[in-house]
Formats: C-alpha cells, sequence, structure tokens
C-alpha cells in the first residue's frame, strides 16, 4: 500500500533524485527474460498434448514456474543494474515473495493459452493476468527495498507502466494464438522466437517504464553514506542459472516431444501390422529372398484359396496363383533380379479352378537397418472393372434403344472396312434409312409408340446382318446398312445395290403394330455404292449418303435414290449460292427495283418493291433462284429485315418529295418473317426510324399463312392497321384460303395472281375465275388489283370484269428506285396476236 500512498504528479517539488542504469546488466535481464518467455511457452505444447492429468498438471506448473522466474530474475537483475548515490538493500523476504505474483499470473495465463481454441475474451484474460503478474511483482519487490531515502512514483508514468504491463501481455497472448495458426505451424521455431519476443518486451518494457516512475527523496546525511559494494557476479550468476534451467527446459521439451513420437511408433507392432493388412481388400504376401511365405491377409485367402496360415513357410513359386504360373514365375525373378520389381495384368486362378482377371505388383522391400531381401507381393480382382470397361465399350458403340451398333461403330467398320471386306476388287454399299413422318406419329400417340417402332424396325433390320452385312442406328429414326458386293463394276453394282436395299426396304416397310395400332412404315432412302480402297474417309461417304437421301425425301415417291456427282455438285452449288447470299446481304449487294401499279387512267398509284442481285461475278442472279433459297436456309429472315428497313427509307424519302408522297409501296413478306414474335416491333421500329408514312405502306402476305397461325395472323394484322398500314392478299386463288379466315382477316386488297391473268386471252377457265375473285372482293368491300397484265387485251377483258387497278410489263418493267418516276403510263399498242 505505500506506493499508492506515495504517488505525486511533481516530483521536482521535493527535490527528488533517479539512478542510473547499467547498460550491460540491462541487456543480461532482457536475455533473461527473452530465454525464460521462450522456455515458458515452448512447454504450453506438452500441456495441450499431454493426455494424462497428472503430466498436464506437471508441465503446468513448470510453464509457470520457469516463467515467474524468469519474470522474477530479470526484475531482480533490473534492481541491481540501477545506481543510486546510496547504499540500497533488499528485504528477502519481501524479495522472495515478488516472486508468488509473477508465477501466479504466468500459471493463468499459460492455463488459458494451453487450450486447442481459445476466445478472444479468454485471450484477453490470458494477457492480463500476466500483465497484472508481471505489474504486482515488480511494486512487490520495489516495496523491499531499504535504504536512507524515500521512494515516490510519478503518478502517470505509474499509470503508463501497468498499461504496458496489461497491453503488451494482451498482444503476447494474441501472438502465441496467431502463431499456433496454419501460417505458424508451418515455421515453428520462428513463430516461438516471436511469441517470446512479445513476452519479454512486455516484461523488460514494464519495468523499465515502472524505474522511470520512481524518484527518491535521500534523508538528511544519506549523500555522506557509503555505497554498497557491487556484487555483479552473483547478478551473472543469478542469471546465467536461470538462462541454464531455461535451456534444461527447452531440451526436456524437445527430448519429451521425441519420445511421444518414439511411442506413437512403437504402438505400430506386428500384431497391428497385421491388422493393417487384414483389413485391405487386395491380396497381400509377403516372403524372403528364397520364395518363403513370411505373411499374408484374409483377401488373398479369398482371392486365391490359400490359408493363411499353411501357406506360411511354403514357397510362393509352388502355390498357384495364376493359369500360367511357371512361366510368370520365370518372368517375375528377372524383374526382380533386375528392377527389383514387376507388375502386370494377369489370369489369376483359384485353388478350385475359378480364373479371373487380376492385377499382380511385386516389389522388393528396403530395410533401413538390415540387408535383409524381402518381397511384397499385391493381387487385386480386376474383374468388375473388366466388366465395367466392357459395359462402357458396349454403350459407347452400341444404340442404348434399339440395341444395334451406333453411328461410331459404323464409321470404325468404314476406316477398317479394307481388312473386313476381303478382295480389293469388290465394291461396297452404304444405304441410310429415314423413318418418313416420324414426328407426327411421336406427337399424335406419343413418345412409347415411337421408341417401340423404332425398336421392331431394329429387330427386321438385324435380321440382314451376317458377315457381309452390316446395321446400324446412326440417331433418331435414321438407320443404316453396309453390305460388301459381288460386283465389281458400277453398272452391275448398282442394280445389285437396288436389288439388295428394295429387298430389304420391303421386310422394313411391312405394317407394324404398335400397341393395337397398325401402322404402314414408309422410309426415304438413299444408297451409294463406293470402292473401299480409294481412300474416301467415313464423313464423306456418309455425306454422300446423305446426298441421296435428300434427294429421296424431295422426290416423295418412296424409291430408293442411288448418289451420282450431280447431286453433290448440285448441293456444292447451293452451298456455295448460300455462302455468297449472306455476304450479299451483309455488305449491300442488292437493290430495290420497282414495277409500277396503275389505276384504270394509267394514273401511277404505287409500286411493288422487288429485290435484285447484281452478283459482281455471275452477273444478274434471279430472284426464283436464291428467293427459294433463303427460304430453305432462313436467310430470308436478314432478306426480310432489309426489304422492310430499304422500304420505310424510300417511303421516307418519298414523303418529304410531294411527287411521291400519294404513292403506296408494297413490300412481300414472308410466312417466317410475319410469324416471328417481334415481327410488329420490326415495323414499327422502320417506320419511326425512317420517319415513313404508315399509311404509304402496304405490307403483301401470302394465302400459306392463313393455315399456319390464322388467330396470331389476325392478332398483328390488328396492330399494325391500327396505326395505317395496309395490308394486300398476294397469289390469290392459288392456295386454300378458309373464307371464315378471309372474311375475319384485316385486308384492304386482293391480287389477282399472274397464272390466271395469263391466260385470259385463250383459256376459258381463267376468265371465270378471274370473274369470281373480282366480285369476292366486291361483296368484302376489298379493293383487287391483278398482276402480270401484260397485253392490252388482259387488261381489256379484266376492265370488263371490273377489275380497274393493274401491275405489269403492260405498264412498266422494275426500275431501279432511282430511275422510278410517278408519271402516267403512256398507251401502248397491243401485241400482235400469235
Amino acid at each position: 500500500m505505500t506506493t499508492l500512498t506515495l504517488l505525486i504528479f511533481d516530483p521536482h517539488a521535493l527535490d527528488a533524485v533517479q539512478g542510473e542504469h547499467h547498460l550491460p546488466l540491462v541487456l543480461v535481464s532482457w536475455a533473461i527474460a527473452l530465454a525464460a518467455s521462450y522456455a515458458g511457452l515452448d512447454l504450453i505444447k506438452l500441456v495441450s498434448k499431454a493426455k494424462h492429468a497428472g503430466w498436464r498438471r506437471l508441465w503446468l506448473l513448470a510453464g509457470a514456474g520457469i516463467m515467474g522466474l524468469g519474470v522474477w530474475s530479470m526484475h531482480f537483475t533490473g534492481m541491481h543494474a540501477y545506481r543510486l548515490a546510496f547504499p540500497v538493500q533488499h528485504d528477502p523476504i519481501l524479495t522472495l515473495l515478488s516472486i508468488v505474483p509473477a508465477v501466479a499470473g504466468s500459471l493463468a495465463a499459460i492455463l488459458l493459452l494451453s487450450r486447442e481454441t481459445s476466445t478472444h475474451r479468454e485471450l484477453m484474460l490470458a494477457g492480463i493476468s500476466l500483465g497484472l503478474g508481471i505489474g504486482m511483482m515488480h511494486y512487490v519487490g520495489m516495496a523491499a527495498m531499504h535504504m536512507p531515502a524515500s521512494l515516490y512514483h510519478e503518478f502517470w508514468l505509474f499509470l503508463l507502466s501497468l498499461f504496458v504491463a496489461v497491453g503488451l501481455g494482451v498482444a503476447s497472448a494474441y501472438a502465441y494464438r496467431l502463431c499456433r495458426q496454419e501460417w505458424g505451424m508451418r515455421r515453428a521455431k520462428t513463430c516461438a522466437f516471436i511469441s517470446a519476443l512479445f513476452v519479454s518486451l512486455a516484461i523488460c518494457s514494464m519495468h523499465y517504464v515502472a524505474m522511470g516512475a520512481a524518484w527518491f527523496v535521500p534523508h538528511p546525511g544519506a549523500a555522506s553514506l557509503p555505497p554498497m559494494a557491487e556484487s555483479h557476479w552473483m547478478i551473472y550468476l543469478i542469471g546465467g542459472c536461470v538462462v541454464l534451467v531455461a535451456l534444461l527446459t527447452v531440451v526436456a521439451t524437445q527430448a519429451q516431444r521425441r519420445l511421444h513420437l518414439s511411442e506413437q511408433h512403437e504402438h505400430m507392432t506386428r500384431t497391428r501390422l497385421l491388422e493393417v493388412i487384414s483389413a485391405l481388400r487386395d491380396g497381400v504376401a509377403l516372403f524372403d529372398g528364397k520364395g518363403r511365405v513370411r505373411l499374408s491377409n484374409a483377401a488373398l485367402e479369398q482371392l486365391l484359396g490359400w490359408e493363411v496360415e499353411q501357406s506360411i513357410g511354403k514357397s510362393v513359386w509352388k502355390l498357384g496363383f495364376a493359369v500360367n504360373s511357371r512361366e510368370l514365375r520365370d518372368i517375375i525373378r528377372q524383374a526382380l533380379e533386375q528392377q527389383g520389381e514387376w507388375n502386370g495384368l494377369i489370369e489369376a486362378q483359384h485353388e478350385n479352378g475359378w480364373r479371373f482377371p487380376a492385377w499382380l505388383s511385386v516389389s522388393r522391400v528396403i530395410y533401413a537397418d538390415s540387408n535383409e531381401r524381402d518381397y511384397v507381393a499385391l493381387i487385386s480382382d480386376r474383374s468388375a472393372e473388366q466388366e465395367a470397361q466392357q459395359r462402357i465399350r458396349y454403350l459407347a458403340y452400341h444404340d442404348t434403344l434399339t440395341e444395334l451398333p451406333n453411328r461410331r461403330a459404323l464409321q470404325e467398320r468404314l476406316n477398317g472396312c479394307e481388312r473386313h471386306l476381303g478382295s480389293g476388287t469388290a465394291l461396297s454399299l452404304l444405304v441410310l434409312f429415314d423413318i418418313d413422318r416420324f414426328k407426327i406419329l411421336n406427337d399424335s400417340l406419343g413418345q412409347d409408340i415411337g421408341d417401340e417402332l423404332l425398336r421392331q424396325l431394329a429387330t427386321r433390320l438385324r435380321q440382314w446382318a451376317n458377315d457381309d452385312l452390316h446395321v446400324a442406328r446412326l440417331d433418331g429414326n435414321e438407320f443404316a446398312l453396309l453390305a460388301r458386293l459381288s460386283a465389281t463394276h458400277r453398272s452391275a453394282a448398282g442394280r445389285e445395290a437396288r436389288g439388295l436395299t428394295e429387298r430389304v426396304l420391303a421386310s422394313l416397310s411391312a405394317d407394324y403394330l404398335l400397341h393395337g395400332h397398325t401402322y404402314p412404315c414408309r422410309l426415304s432412302v438413299g444408297m451409294l455404292v463406293f470402292d473401299p480402297y480409294m481412300g474416301t474417309t467415313p464423313a464423306m461417304l456418309f455425306k454422300r449418303a446423305g446426298l441421296a437421301l435428300l434427294e429421296a425425301k424431295r422426290q416423295r415417291d418412296a424409291v430408293p435414290q442411288l448418289f451420282s456427282p450431280e447431286l453433290e455438285q448440285e448441293r456444292e452449288a447451293r452451298l456455295t449460292l448460300e455462302r455468297e447470299l449472306r455476304h450479299a446481304i451483309d455488305n449491300g449487294e442488292l437493290r430495290l427495283h420497282l414495277q409500277p401499279q396503275v389505276d384504270a387512267d394509267r394514273h401511277v398509284i404505287g409500286a411493288e418493291a422487288l429485290v435484285r442481285w447484281q452478283h459482281p461475278a455471275r452477273g444478274f442472279v434471279s430472284p426464283g433462284e436464291f428467293i427459294p433459297l433463303a427460304e430453305e436456309s432462313g436467310l430470308i429472315l436478314p432478306l426480310g429485315s432489309w426489304v422492310l428497313q430499304e422500304g420505310c427509307r424510300l417511303l421516307g424519302e418519298w414523303r418529304r418529295r410531294s411527287e411521291f408522297s400519294d404513292l403506296k409501296l408494297s413490300l412481300n413478306v414472308s410466312v417466317r418473317q410475319f410469324q416471328q414474335p417481334d415481327f410488329v416491333d420490326q415495323v414499327l421500329t422502320a417506320i419511326y426510324r425512317h420517319s415513313a408514312a404508315p399509311g404509304s405502306l402496304t405490307l403483301e402476305l401470302t394465302e400459306s399463312l392463313l393455315l399456319k397461325d390464322p388467330e396470331g395472323t389476325i392478332e398483328k394484322m390488328l396492330l399494325l392497321r391500327r396505326i395505317g398500314v395496309s395490308f394486300a392478299l398476294d397469289d390469290f386463288g392459288t392456295g386454300y384460303s378458309s373464307m371464315v379466315y378471309l372474311k375475319a382477316l384485316p385486308l384492304d386488297t386482293l391480287k389477282i395472281d399472274i397464272a390466271f391473268v395469263r391466260d385470259l386471252s385463250h383459256d376459258t377457265q381463267s376468265t371465270p375465275i378471274a370473274a369470281a375473285i373480282v366480285a369476292l372482293a366486291q361483296s368484302l368491300e376489298l379493293g383487287v388489283i391483278a398482276e402480270g397484265v401484260e397485253t392490252e387485251t388482259q387488261r381489256a377483258v379484266l376492265a370488263g370484269l371490273g377489275c380497274h387497278q393493274y401491275q405489269g410489263y403492260l405498264f412498266g418493267r422494275p426500275l431501279p428506285v432511282e430511275e422510278f418516276q410517278p408519271t402516267p403510263v403512256a398507251q401502248r399498242e397491243a401485241p400482235p396476236a400469235a
């Protein structure tokens, strides 16, 4: 309590003095603290690893004792490093008692830090306990000083010393915990030193900050007293002893760890080794250099029939382990002598005669403390693995539904055609079968019915298979047949191929009974006769047979089609044209031409936009050639989008020119383009983008659109009709328009097809049809325009029927946009009668 009563704020007011520190002893004190801290922290690991409570208590007390002794020794050394101008003595009782708080604080810290996981609260408590123990030890030791002077402590430095002790104590606890994490475990020695350094800094920093707070007021006459003789040798002796104890503690902990590891290794006795070997699922046998079995496991007995106890001491080479044990014995012996190991797949044999595939591995055992030569053999059953591999291979080369070979299997057979088909002069036949309308069957009767048809067809096709004829299911509803032909000339081979194919086709086309339903299966067939020794790749063979199959589907007459080079040339030409058309759309090679539409007085009332393609190399490409190709390939969508944009751009220009502002422009819209979900948005975007007048735009639709989606068609037309867009039904009379839908459609105009207009002058049937169309339009209050008017006679007949709007060569051919003029068409002479 003396310390608390002698706290002052200004020691200079009392003429107080301070001593000086002897630097060598300061360094010695720090070394003592570091060594003791390292030893104490090192013992924490033994506390956490000890399995018995007695050992835990022993290592806990040892760690607390060595750390507390280090703290006390550091303080004792530091006190003797402090030089005053008067003699100082230490009360032995208090000096010895001052070690108690140091040991108690260390004990609490080590106890908390030895746990496997520590919470932040426990780390804080460990640091506070260590700091308070250091602080209490110091001030109890200071109270043990006897001298002719009064001891005072500067208040703020006194508080700072306690704060330093507690703060660095907490930092030490966290440093130790971090060093026990994964990073610290990989750098154990470095991290142990870092932790000890933090603890030693906590001890030394607190001591020397507290000594900085100590002020002494000498008693009268104290200056004349002689100072006590220095006893540096005792300080060095005490410090050396403490360091020695710390080093011995570290050595003891290392020895204890090694002893712990040694005990763990000693537990791996022969009994435990046998237990481990017995737990293995693979057969294990250990035999010496003379081949005598030293030990084996139960798995080996199960695999080969060897009895574990009876096999001990017998020669492994005389015990049966494989079908060809004698041959393998010499091979394995030679490999062991040269390389020290051998492994490979063998056909193992049980003593009862059962054979199975197995993997055998034999290796030399190298002992660290002996030159004795032993060998260990491991054998594992590979039956399941081999069966799995065979199953995987089967699935890789067979169709799971029909169990026929698949495309990959047929491709590999084509790759090895030369080996399998024998004579180098024989030709071969590849046939592709495709079930017609298979999707309709699936959609109407269900996929189960479709699968049943595929299985039954595969069963019929499999009946044709033999050594010279192979069958396969390629994918979906497509099957294939590969056969060796006896003919060596193309013409004879073609006849033979057709005869074989027709026989197979007859068996496959017979009616099928599918869950009570009779189904007349029809197939499209493509054939390819080829020379298997020409080096043609399977991909090329499939391509050519596929072209023949496409031709058969196009013909739709159920007649097998034989591949000819013309089919490939035509296909290549179409692909080339398709590629060039795509390029033309993307690079602006297409142009719009306008054909005028006139009224009865030959005044131009509008125009129809027609696409023209001037190919840079081919020249003019007919729309009849590239429009169907665009429909087939899907290019009709970008082509239609381009026409829509160009047409609206032209209308935007016409809107700003008075002579064109009243004209209408008709744009053809394909079925696929109109059926796009965003078609209405496309039209609106084009109109607003180019500031076109919606009332000047007419979209021409075909009758086939009505059959696809009549309700959706009407909805889209009504949306566009609201902003003024007009609609014309093109080629009316050539399709199958329903009068119900025709009445519901928001149409403005019917166009009489050119097929009826062309024959008006000499075909008695065309005139009534044209008259009916005009009458129908009038009854529906629709406009009517005739296209393809080429003669004055045709115009006169149409005028007599009540049609007064025309389009055709009589009034003008399609012209480029820049040449089109909305001037009245001059009267022309009718062409002479044929």
